[in-house]
């Protein structure tokens, strides 16, 4: 009855107050406090984030010292963010990876899948300050935060016949964090001629019970030499059992993608969760 109340009470009251109530703290706040040991994480982070940013053809990214920089100003970002309680959400490792690939992105615009309570659309503003956002939920009940210069609108992407950002789709970054089939997402991204997204939550085929609502197939699984169609892919979450049926059509996504890389997992180094499995995906453009 408590958690009921608590989160009733920072999802709906508080926020219109300025308030939040804190239960404990969360990824970020509990921190090394010298700023030698600080620092050394920072360029440990770094060391893993260039290696990527170079491996996933992003020619611009800075080297391993500039790259220490940027984690040293995502600190600074992240320890100003306006909802503190994001539990369910990005935390500290995924919110640097979201913050980093629009940095080195550099797109004009972004469309997010996945609002939830507002915290990656007010992280992409921070990266990019200029961009068009437009973000999308099914659940706008959730949302806490809402930006004057930010596009939010309730409903699926796929299903909006609103218009989409004036910037052109080689100019788009797509993120999708909404737990919907990565299979069925990037062909949505294909047909509507993005070539860039990002995703999140891109669990394997052997650990889909680490999340309540696993976008299966994921991108993962698209890529597991294992898995064929027609085979049924089973789990168990909470005591129930849980079960899909791979279909051609879904394993056929693989040919849409161009190339993927996964972004490092920066738990090791400073003890945070997990960036629970975020993956850039370079699309190939639709058949003519």
């Amino acid at each position: 009855m408590k958690w009921v109340l608590y989160r009733f009470l920072n999802r709906h009251v508080l926020p219109h107050h300025g308030l939040i109530l804190r239960k404990y703290a969360t990824d970020g706040d509990d921190a090394a406090d010298s700023p030698e040991l600080l620092a050394r994480q920072d360029a440990a982070l770094a060391g893993l984030l260039s290696h990527w940013a170079a491996a996933a053809g992003f020619a611009g990214a800075p080297d391993e010292a500039g790259m220490a920089a940027w984690v040293a100003e995502f600190r600074e970002v992240h320890a100003r963010r306006p909802i503190r309680d994001n539990k369910g959400g990005a935390g500290f490792n995924s919110s640097l990876c979201l913050w980093l690939t629009a940095r080195l992105a550099q797109p004009r615009a972004v469309i997010e899948s996945g609002t939830f309570q507002g915290h990656s659309a007010w992280l992409l503003r921070q990266a990019l300050p200029d961009a068009e956002i437009v973000t999308y939920d099914t659940v706008p009940e959730n949302l806490q935060l809402r930006l004057p210069d930010i596009d939010y609108r309730h409903g699926d992407w796929s299903a909006d016949d609103a218009a989409p950002p004036s910037a052109a789709p080689a100019d788009t970054l797509l993120f999708f964090d909404d737990h919907v089939s990565h299979a069925r997402r990037l062909r949505e991204a294909v047909a509507r001629g993005y070539p860039l997204a990002l995703l999140d939550d891109d669990v394997p085929a052997d650990a889909l019970y680490a999340t309540g609502w696993p976008p299966a197939p994921s991108l993962s699984m698209l890529f597991d030499p294992d898995l064929v169609p027609g085979q049924e892919v089973a789990w168990r979450r909470n005591g129930r059992r849980k079960q899909l049926i791979l279909s051609a059509e879904d394993l056929a996504v693989r040919d849409l993608v161009a190339a993927h890389r996964h972004l490092p997992d920066l738990a090791p180094v400073n003890r945070y969760g997990s960036n629970r499995g975020m993956a850039l995906v370079r699309l190939r453009p639709p058949a003519s």
